[in-house]
């Protein structure tokens, strides 16, 4: 099967998670899609596999040579809900020619607003039909990743172990929730869950989401003065107070407040919120900067705001700058298949971040996707393929590099 017949039939699957669940997997898809990388692993004879059922967790294996350093590679099954993702009809388009791409009737994708779009003429794109995503994020991390295991089971070229964990419920801050690392037990790891081809990624964002419920008192409009308390009201001006800093007004190390739930009445309100920011220090205040928002709401209208504040994951920086053999390697590595290294920081999560703080660096490398979590999503299908070139390089890098065994070896 090849690479593009991969992904194809992977976003076939709506594997969209659920943000009101707590346990994994949040929805019975994921375990579809799992069972479905299962058989495909079986038919490449990859050596050893293991299908955590209940948490829908997929483990493979390919052996190799017990003396050089053990490599892993994570995609997660899941795809956002922040847009339709059942029914997709991906369209694929030979040739771009460097214009805005058509989608349906009404909407583009505008080589202005998108000008990343230009740099794929000549290329093949696969888009959506506008009314959906198109589920790169990650199914195109997990299409590469069986790609490079079936590559290295018909080539017989010497590599060290090669391990692999699919995840599920990355999107809803679950996904390494259960993995069990006495399955997957590399020496480092890479997630395969970037954009552009060529991205490096080892600093993330420090993460928490808020749930804030707000309990209003609702009374006649007409003879409502000092006794309605208007929970919708209070909500906006909650949000008005954290305007300054959103994601639509951010970019780099910038960090953020993101209002992404509100629904009420009069009487009660639910807000949902997710904290951002690169630095711990600045992290931390911007907690403390929402916490007294609502104490001060709360004294001026009789303690009517609750609130949860939970931390999500924290920037895996300090764990990879540590590693400077990873680093090294895998710039050299994306060098040798001509592919420029983009290193950038990750203005999201990552899997990687919990795997790293488990003693596992784990830094992200880009799959080729963009605009994730829209209906404007689209990828680039030679760059699908460098990226299955990248991963094959990085198993090839660190099988010849001598620092890392030696590391290895002295501990």
């Amino acid at each position: 099967m090849s690479l593009l017949d991969k992904f194809i039939r992977y976003i076939s699957i709506d594997t969209a998670s659920d943000s009101s669940k707590d346990n994994t997997p949040s929805t019975k898809s994921q375990l579809e899609f799992a069972k479905m990388l299962i058989n495909e692993l079986n038919l490449m004879n990859v050596d050893e596999i293991f299908f955590d059922d209940k948490n829908c967790y997929v483990y493979a294996k390919l052996k190799g040579n017990e003396q050089l350093p053990k490599i892993g590679f994570v995609a997660h099954l899941d795809t956002s809900e922040q847009a339709k993702g059942n029914d997709i009809k991906p369209q694929i388009i030979c040739n771009y020619d460097g214009n805005d791409v058509k989608l349906n009737h009404s909407q583009i994708i505008s080589s202005e607003m998108y000008p990343d779009l230009k740099t794929h003429k000549g290329k093949t794109l696969i888009t959506t039909d506008g009314t959906t995503l198109l589920g790169s994020d990650d199914k195109a991390g997990i299409a590469e990743i069986m790609q490079m295991l079936e590559y290295f089971s018909l080539n017989k070229e010497e590599h060290g172990d090669i391990y692999v964990c699919f995840t599920p419920d990355e999107e809803i801050g679950l996904g390494t929730q259960n993995i069990d690392y006495k399955i997957f037990k590399p020496d480092l790891a890479y997630t395969v869950d970037g954009s552009s081809l060529g991205e490096f990624s080892y600093e993330n964002f420090n993460a928490a989401k808020v749930d804030i419920e707000i309990n209003g008192f609702s009374t006649h409009a007409g003879s409502a003065k000092g006794k309605m308390i208007n929970a919708i009201r209070i909500a906006t001006i909650i949000n008005s107070l954290l305007l300054d800093e959103l994601p639509e007004n951010t970019e780099g190390y910038e960090g953020f407040f993101h209002l992404t739930n509100l629904e009420g009445n009069v009487s009660h309100a639910k807000m949902k919120y997710l904290i951002r920011d690169f630095d711990k220090e600045n992290f931390e205040k911007r907690k403390v900067i929402l916490k007294t928002i609502i104490e001060q709401l709360n004294n001026k209208y009789n303690n009517c705001i609750s609130y949860k504040i939970n931390d999500q994951y924290f920037n895996m920086y300090k764990v990879i700058n540590s590693n400077k053999d990873l680093i090294d390697n895998t710039v050299l590595a994306m060098k040798q298949v001509d592919v420029e290294p983009l290193i950038i920081p990750i203005r999201g999560g990552t899997d990687g971040t919990e795997i790293s703080y488990n003693g596992i660096p784990c830094p992200n490398i880009g799959t080729g996707g963009h605009n994730f979590h829209s209906v404007y999503e689209y990828i680039c299908m030679e760059d699908m393929e460098k990226t299955v070139d990248v991963l094959i390089s990085i198993v090839k890098q660190f099988s010849k590099n001598k620092k890392l065994v030696n590391k290895r070896e002295s501990k």
